[in-house]
């Protein structure tokens, strides 16, 4: 039987300088408009699991919809879900994307 092992590809790692090894934070962009939301639960799910981590963040490249927090019954694992405009002005941009990485951050 051939064995893999499996590395999470998630778009962003979050880790502190003198703690390379262990990642502090997980986020994965999503920039499909017809997106199934369970799938990429899972997905963050599997990211999270396979890092040690509590929590991961699904940043969603579109506008208009409301932050989410998801809790993973059973698993003990937080999902929060971040909405992000890419058509608002610059600054308004910078100040939404520094408002998810101070999530990411704790």
């Amino acid at each position: 039987m051939l064995r893999r092992r499996l590395r999470p590809a998630p778009e962003r790692l979050h880790h502190r300088h003198h703690e390379r090894g262990r990642p502090l934070a997980v986020a994965d962009a999503k920039y499909k408009a017809d997106r199934k939301p369970v799938d990429d639960l899972y997905q963050m799910l599997a990211y999270a699991t396979a890092l040690g981590l509590p929590s991961g963040h699904l940043v969603y490249a579109r506008g208009g919809a409301p932050a989410a927090l998801h809790r993973i019954r059973n698993a003990g694992t937080r999902i929060q879900q971040h909405d992000l405009d890419l058509d608002q002005p610059p600054e308004r941009l910078l100040a939404d994307l520094a408002g998810i990485t101070g999530a990411m951050a704790g």
